[in-house]
């Protein structure tokens, strides 16, 4: 894992199961943050379940959440 990483287990609005990726604390609160997060939490000792085009794909569906809640996105650019 990358210094300054953490493992996230996260589960977003539609999705059937969680998924575990590799995020720095900052990406970790935000992405918690989203109204379309149903589960997030840092967890240990697990192996990442997304490849980093599986991460390209959920950084557009966070930009995509952020321009749709407005309320959000002025509260992360604070």
């Amino acid at each position: 894992m990358d210094p300054g990483k953490i493992l996230v287990k996260f589960r977003f609005e539609g999705d059937d199961k969680p998924q575990i990726g590799e995020f720095t604390y900052e990406q970790y609160d935000n992405l918690r943050a989203l109204p379309i997060v149903l589960e997030c939490q840092i967890v240990l000792n697990e192996q990442p379940t997304l490849t980093k085009e599986d991460m390209e794909l959920i950084n557009k569906k966070i930009i995509q959440a952020c321009k749709t809640d407005k309320t959000h996105a002025s509260k992360l650019s604070k």
